[in-house]
């Protein structure tokens, strides 16, 4: 940062006849990485590297088509073993179990000896990985595994902090006999020959029907491409798997591992924050069970402290390297093709211009006046563009398990009688802290009972023994044992809650135009509705709403009958009622439907409050158009009883129902949401929880391609929208649908789906529809948006 101050926010230098350009702070970085990112997504050519990986995997592989295609497979197959969900949640608690029960061990074989957390944590947190990838974990004792994990962290620390780092001048010392250069090409084959073995345990073992990891998803895919297009041309092999996984285990160890450690050690050095931590998990969990992924949006402050700890140390302080794949002009400077970029993430960590006092330890500083997360565009430890890191979702689950848990069974000191450690760190592919001990002690006597100990160590193995409904009904009063329970075993367990059950009683959440809507539609076919809001004022406007659209089907459907008509009108509005609080009415509800803002978080948070107090057969569902219906379902404990039903507007009008089945949904629940779609009268068609469902994945990227055509000056608003009424039929043009929709719901929709899937190019933003959003012109209900209303 200091030479930035000197030479300014883009300066460059040269390592032999390599020109590398620095890029500091957000504004630079963001503008090179996220909005020319055509440009600057690319990987150079780093002799240690290249010989190393061949230019293959995801991480150090050159940005092109191929790099495209092998990341989308590897994060899809990712998401359909649990990546983001809460479905992986048991998995890392079962690792969390072992490091847990090894530091009781510890404490109770030598009360006041110093640990290295070190290699526990590195063991949890590569098992995790492996579980995914590789179908299998391996005891923290494991000497193989011990030596895998040893190997990688020594391979990078021999390409950044060793002699061998020489190779990138002169390729040619990578085969000298001795040294560092020697030990560089032993690791590489000991890492080979370990994956490769794996790889070749998979193969001999592999059933298409029923991949186990990663590993079998790959090699099914991979025997597909061959098959269909021939060995030759396609990308997918065993040689690019190897690399695939050596890029897995070491970017999803190496910079969680470090983070955890980084946390664990601000909580010895700043042991206030420590007990705020521990003071809040108290209050959300208490100590009977331990906590989950659910109890996230209760505990901001331990989140607000991750956070922090992630700013002050940003593990990847100047990314992974960047090449420009073009020459270009950016910001007044010409940056020719094949110049290395370096993002300096820690200066956007670090830039006093966007951060009061970055220097200072302050948790706080991502908390609101009402103690929420506040959340910064410039805090980007994940990176930002089109090279975010793909385990980004994971190790976020990771962290807040990891913090939580050891925050709420023990207390972390420095030594005594030592100096405290370095806050420097070391510098390699990741900035770990140096090596450090401390003093772990047990917060909760009841941990160190036989019972509690054995409970700790429960694996895999005891999980799914014939002994798992004794061990459960045992020990459930001691710990939140459905934390452990597979996917397929909580299926099976709630779909008896809801199996035939027909839903007759419905809770609305949100009283705007859509929930209203779907009131009026339950009400009219002898449903018992309570619409919720926040105020009376607007429950009324909402029920007035109601009445108004009802009394214009009198007119149509009872002109000759006025009576008749009233009687209509008033035997449907009998079966709503209204209420502000909606905790006091889910308690006698069959569905639970939101209707109410797009935005994740909110979503999150109601529902993770209702599903305290609901029935155990109660169903949830939300109404979004965009946002998947599993993440908002991660902050409850019914994921097999959660689904969407995607209404459209004016519901009552439109005969359309989307009813989405995410991979936790029961079959029990979908087919309950579908019965209820049809008993409103509506057509159900079925969906899976992908990016805009059916009918928003077709037209938002309509509407959007207009945009673009009409920003490349290839034709005009009014001509696109005359052609496509005219030649394709449709009963508006984009650019009209675009304003009656909101282009701010627009732009919301397409950022989140370009945040979900950044290659897509279907998702690319508009520049020129940000502009108008930026000026408040939203559409119709603004006055002003592609065109202007009176």
């Amino acid at each position: 940062m200091d030479l930035s101050k000197r030479y300014g926010n883009i300066y460059s230098l040269f390592i032999g006849s390599q020109l590398i350009v620095i890029l500091t702070g957000y504004e630079i970085v963001r503008d090179a990485l996220s909005n020319r990112a055509d440009v600057f997504s690319d990987r150079p050519n780093v002799p240690v590297v290249t010989i190393m990986t061949k230019r293959k995997g995801i991480v150090f592989a050159p940005y092109g088509p191929v790099w495209r295609q092998q990341r989308k497979f590897c994060h899809m197959t990712l998401r359909s073993f649990g990546l983001g969900r809460l479905s992986l949640e048991p998995r890392i608690l079962e690792e969390l179990a072992v490091v847990k029960n090894e530091l009781l061990r510890m404490y109770t074989d030598g009360e006041g000896t110093a640990v290295d957390l070190a290699p526990l944590v590195s063991n949890a947190v590569s098992n995790v990985i492996s579980s995914i990838t590789l179908g299998q974990r391996f005891h923290h004792g494991d000497r193989q595994f011990r030596t895998l994990l040893d190997l990688m962290a020594r391979g990078l620390e021999l390409c950044v902090n060793s002699p061998a780092i020489l190779i990138n001048v002169f390729p040619w010392l990578y085969h000298l006999p001795f040294g560092a250069f020697k030990e560089i090409r032993q690791v590489e084959k000991d890492i080979t020959v370990f994956l490769k073995e794996i790889i070749g345990q998979h193969r001999s073992s592999l059933d298409p029907d029923s991949p186990r990891d990663l590993i079998d998803m790959y090699l099914v895919e991979t025997a597909q491409q061959q098959e269909s297009m021939g060995t030759g041309e396609t990308s997918f092999s065993e040689d690019y798997l190897f690399y695939i996984i050596g890029d897995l285990f070491i970017a999803g160890t190496d910079t969680t591992t470090n983070t955890v450690l980084w946390m664990l050690l601000y909580m010895t050095v700043y042991p206030d924050i420590q007990e705020k931590v521990q003071a809040e998990i108290d209050s959300v969990v208490g100590s009977d069970r331990v906590p989950s992924l659910t109890d996230k949006v209760s505990c901001p402050f331990t989140e607000a402290t991750i956070m922090e700890v992630q700013r002050m140390t940003t593990v990847v302080p100047l990314a992974i390297p960047h090449m420009a794949s073009e020459t270009t002009e950016f910001r007044g400077y010409t940056i020719p093709k094949g110049t290395v970029i370096i993002p300096n993430l820690w200066s956007v960590h670090r830039d006093p211009n966007v951060w009061e006092n970055p220097d200072d330890f302050s948790p706080a500083r991502f908390l609101d006046e009402n103690g929420q997360i506040l959340r910064k565009e410039y805090f980007i430890p994940f990176g930002i563009g089109r090279r975010l890191c793909m385990g980004e979702q994971l190790a976020k689950m990771e962290l807040f398990l990891m913090f939580s848990n050891l925050m709420q069974a023990f207390t972390f000191r420095l030594p005594d009688g030592l100096p405290p450690p370095s806050m420097e760190g070391r510098f390699g592919l990741t900035l770990s802290p140096r090596p450090f001990t401390v003093h772990v002690t047990p917060r909760h006597r009841d941990l160190l009972t036989s019972e509690f100990r054995d409970l700790f160590g429960v694996s895999s193995y005891l999980l799914s023994s014939h002994n798992f409904h004794t061990i459960c009904t045992s020990f459930t009063p001691r710990l939140n044992i459905m934390a452990f329970v597979t996917h397929q075993f909580i299926r099976t367990l709630s779909s008896t809650a809801v199996r035939n059950a027909a839903i007759k009683h419905i809770t609305i959440i949100g009283g705007g135009q859509m929930g209203a809507g779907i009131a009026q539609v339950a009400a009219a076919t002898g449903h018992s509705v309570v619409l919720v809001d926040t105020s009376d004022d607007i429950l009324k406007k909402s029920i007035k709403g109601i009445e108004g659209s009802l009394k214009r089907i009198v007119k149509k459907k009872f002109a000759d009958k006025p009576e008749a008509g009233e009687e209509f009108v008033q035997k449907i509005l009998k079966n709503v009622s209204t209420s502000t609080d909606a905790a006091s009415v889910v308690p006698g509800t069959d569905l639970v439907l939101e209707a109410i803002v797009e935005n994740l978080k909110v979503k999150q948070g109601l529902f993770g409050s209702l599903d305290k107090v609901a029935p155990e057969h109660t169903i949830f569902a939300s109404n979004t158009s965009s946002l998947p219906i599993a993440d908002i379902a991660s902050s409850t404990a019914r994921l097999d009883r959660f689904g969407g039903l995607h209404f459209f507007n004016p519901v009552p009008l439109m005969k359309l129902v989307e009813v989405i089945q995410t991979p936790m949904t029961s079959q029990a629940t979908f087919d309950a949401l579908h019965d209820f779609s049809k008993a409103l009268g509506k057509h159900p068609v079925s969906c899976k929880d992908t990016p805009g469902f059916i009918v928003n994945r077709l037209l938002v990227p309509y509407m959007m391609e207009a945009i673009r055509l009409h920003e490349k000056g290839h034709g005009s608003k009014e001509d696109i929208d005359v052609a496509m009424k005219l030649g394709a039929g449709y009963p508006m043009g984009p650019f009209e649908l675009l304003d009656y929709v909101g282009l701010d719901t627009a732009k919301f929709i397409i950022d989140g789906w370009h945040d979900m899937d950044p290659e897509n190019p279907l998702f690319n933003p508009s520049p020129m529809l940000n502009k108008l959003v930026e000026e408040g012109k939203f559409g119709k209900k603004t006055g002003e948006g592609f065109y202007k209303y009176k």
